[in-house]
């Protein structure tokens, strides 16, 4: 597997093939996961910016425009993964690396990976900052998706039928 390109993706956790989703019923959302819904796609979109020289990212809610954020720079296990608005803090960017044909999500503020807790299925389930611990709950699939233009938040993506339908064994 290759570094990935700038474009927007849907993300998904490797064990449970549950998509990270970011929950807007909050003033700060905080990423959950949950399984693919139409009705929940423009929660479960995500925009990758290479920031610097190595494989750092800055990770986009597309609808939002907010980014992903580990939440008030803390570096404790179990801390929640939110969206923010953009400082470009250490909190706030990721390196993401090849790992067992997926790939690993690191906060460059606390060398922690992104993991979903306790490899719970459960829709809801809270998206975390956790040592590495070797499993597949800390493992991400990304499939990259159509286009999007960032005019103003939200932003307009466009859902083509012929791409999002090979997609379709990657979603459910």
């Amino acid at each position: 597997m290759s570094a990935l390109q700038e474009g927007v993706y849907f993300i998904r956790n490797r064990k449970t093939k549950t998509l990270v989703t970011a929950d807007l019923s909050t003033p700060n959302p905080k990423l959950v996961g949950s399984k693919f819904s139409f009705d929940d796609i423009n929660q479960q979109l995500f925009s990758l910016k290479k920031i610097g020289q190595d494989n750092t990212y800055l990770i986009t809610h597309v609808n939002t425009g907010r980014v992903v954020d580990l939440y008030g720079g803390i570096a404790a296990d179990e801390t929640p993964i939110i969206t923010f608005p953009a400082h470009y803090g250490a909190n706030q960017q990721w390196e993401i690396s090849t790992s067992s044909n997926a790939y690993k999500i690191k906060s460059k503020s606390s060398g922690k990976l992104v993991d979903l807790f306790g490899s719970n299925e459960k829709d809801g389930t809270a998206i975390i900052n956790y040592t590495d611990a070797g499993g597949e709950n800390q493992l991400w699939e990304f499939k990259r998706v159509g286009s999007c233009k960032f005019i103003t938040p939200p932003s307009i993506c466009e859902y083509p039928a012929m791409v999002l339908t090979p997609m379709e064994t990657f979603l459910r």
